[in-house]
Formats: C-alpha cells, structure tokens, sequence
C-alpha cells in the first residue's frame, strides 16, 4: 500500500510490479512491462486503426529502426485477437465506440507485455458494447495468461468478470479477494452507502439490486 502525492510519487510505502519498486524501472523497460488503456483516449481523427496499434511497438524498437517482421506479427495479432483486422485501414472517427474501445486494446496487446491495466474500460459503451469488452478481457486473461487489473463501477460487472476484487473507500482497501467470498450486502453498504439486496442466479451468480439509500 503506499500514498500518492501530486507528482505521482509514493509519499509512503512502495509501489511494487513484478517483485520490483515501480519508480526503479527505466521508462521503455516499465513500457515492456506494463500497458494501460486510460478511460479517455484521443488521437488523430484521421488516424488509421492499424497505424495506432502500431504505436503498441515503439517500446520495442529503436529510435531510427524500421517496423520488423515481429513487429508486424504482433500488430495482425492484436488486430486479429480484437476483431479489427478487416478495419485495420479505416480511420479511427468512423468507427463506433465499442469499436474505437477495442482499438486501443489492441495498442495495448501489441506492446505485448505481461500486465494489463484498464481504466473503466465501459465507460460511456452502451450494453452491447460493454458485454463485448468485457468479454474480450475475459477471453484475453484465459487464452494468453494476461494479468488484467480493471477499474470498474459497475459492481455486477466486476462480480462477473473478476477472478479477484479489492473494495476500496477513500484510498484505502475495505476488502480483497474473490468475489463470491467477499461480495456482501454489508459491504455494499459500507462503500458506497446504498442498500442493496444481494441475490443469486444459477446462470450469472451473484448479482446486486439496489434498494435504497
């Protein structure tokens, strides 16, 4: 656990990824490491969808190098793992949101590392396209071994989607581990100040409804 301070330095405690202080690491070996997908993200408008994923590569590549065989490898990968292969060519505003979602997804596959951090990665998706990010993570945690860290408000959301949840209040964790271990209506309660009734079904599992405040 550790305190931030303005400058996104540890005021306290440390900061530890891979077995290693976070502010020891070297910017392009930190890039090897770890790939965030923020929940506001802006490019060019007429940006092509494969020359952003490109992007994903820059850690890997020299100042003055060419793009490589693995380069490309990758790039088709992510392009292909995310369903946008056969839109690699078109720009980034004709796509919908779901779409452009999953195009900086695949930026951050193609910087291939071991860690992947997503910031509220349904934020502002209608259903359809919430369902399907969340199900691409799910896929991508299962089929490569990524480590997936998400922030999520949607409790029902991360109640499904999360091999492990850390409640927090204030900067400080209330609770941690697996959902259906520590998903409670006290807990609920004790967040975020709303009543809820916990409920179970046999398809879905745990889910939440809201009944008061």
């Amino acid at each position: 656990m550790s305190v931030l301070t303005n400058n996104n330095s540890p005021k306290e405690g440390k900061i530890i990824l891979d077995g290693k202080i976070l502010n020891s690491y070297k910017p392009k070996e930190l890039a090897k490491t770890l790939s965030v997908v923020y929940q506001k993200n802006s490019a060019p408008s007429d940006m092509t969808v494969e020359k952003l994923v490109y992007y994903g590569r820059l850690p890997h590549r020299n100042t003055f190098s060419l793009q490589s065989e693995d380069d490309e490898k990758l790039v088709n990968w992510a392009l292909e793992r995310t369903g946008l292969y056969d839109r690699r060519h078109m720009t980034i505003d004709s796509l919908s949101g779901g779409q452009q979602q999953r195009v900086w997804i695949a930026m951050a596959l193609a910087q291939n590392t071991p860690f992947l951090f997503l910031d509220e990665p349904t934020s502002n998706l209608d259903i359809y396209y919430q369902y399907e990010v969340l199900e691409l993570v799910k896929q991508l945690s299962e089929d490569h071994g990524l480590t997936i860290v998400m922030v999520l408000h949607d409790i029902n959301q991360a109640i499904q989607y999360s091999d492990s949840i850390i409640a927090m209040k204030q900067g400080s964790i209330i609770a941690h581990g697996r959902p259906n271990e520590i998903m409670t209506e006290q807990l609920i309660h004790d967040v975020y100040g709303v009543r809820v009734k916990l409920k179970e079904d046999e398809l879905i599992g745990k889910y939440i409804i809201p009944i008061g405040i």
